[in-house]
């Protein structure tokens, strides 16, 4: 009895090593196949493009601040300057649809003050001042709104600044030149891209006497566009308090703005 379990142990022992050398050539073989389908017999090519375009929209982001001991008071400061901000964009044909709140804000505000305590008597007798301690107290309230405007006619730029100085705003940035609907440049930029990365395939492959089989792999590594930001005047991206005084309008080149792709296509080659 001893001699059958015995022999059946040497026979599933046995077994079991002939199922994995199997399942291990099986493994082998797959990946060998796997690499030569793909690593072996293609060629990779890539394709750039550039397009540029004018500008057609300016954008600008503003906030209005006012901090008060009363937070009502302080919105409604608020609210007359946007108030005059909006007549004033309205006058200059701008719609409402282009112009958005981005945030707004109201927050207590916090000061610390010396506070003087009362004489204490130690066991001993002597009289004596613990000293002056800092206490948080509430002051009043920081109210802030943010605003973007999107402004379709580059013609009354300077208009939209003089107005934006006129009315207290703080942080404005802008204006930046952009493209409203970009998608169709960036299709176009990358069927551009596309066709120079097969036009070099084509003459790689004749290069190398090769014939192109189907694609196998693609890649897009579009980097978009930047907006043009005017920035040669720092008071118009850091602050428009300093611009208050300014009676004249400046001048505003628009360039323009480029839109680049890149792609990347992988043949098989027979």
């Amino acid at each position: 009895m001893k001699n059958i379990h015995t022999k059946i142990l040497y026979f599933s022992g046995a077994l079991f090593l002939i199922i994995l050398s199997v399942l291990a050539v099986s493994a082998t073989v797959f990946i060998a196949h796997g690499n030569k389908s793909y690593n072996e017999n293609t060629i990779s090519v890539t394709g750039t493009s550039e397009v540029s375009s004018v500008p057609d929209i300016a954008t600008f982001s503003f906030n209005v601040k006012e901090n008060s001991k009363d937070a009502k008071e302080a919105q409604e400061i608020i609210n007359k300057k946007i108030s005059n901000i909006l007549d004033g964009l309205e006058n200059l044909g701008i719609d409402k649809k282009d112009i958005k709140t981005k945030s707004y804000t109201i927050y207590p505000k916090y000061e610390w003050v010396k506070v003087k305590q009362k004489q204490e008597i130690a066991p001993d007798g002597t009289v004596y001042f613990p000293g002056d301690n800092q206490k948080r107290v509430q002051v009043g309230f920081d109210v802030s709104q943010e605003v973007r405007v999107k402004l379709r006619d580059l013609e009354k730029v300077s208009e939209a600044l003089t107005i934006f100085t006129q009315n207290g705003v703080e942080n404005l940035y802008g204006p930046n030149f952009e493209i409203d609907d970009p998608d169709n440049l960036k299709e176009e930029a990358r069927l551009e891209a596309i066709k120079e990365a097969k036009g070099k395939a084509k003459r790689l492959a004749k290069d190398l006497g090769v014939k192109l089989g189907k694609i196998v792999s693609f890649s897009d590594n579009s980097g978009g566009y930047q907006p043009v930001a005017y920035r040669e005047n720092k008071t118009m991206a850091f602050g428009a308090s300093a611009m208050a005084d300014i009676d004249y309008a400046p001048e505003l080149p628009i360039g323009e703005n480029k839109i680049s792709s890149t792609v990347t296509i992988t043949y098989k080659i027979r």
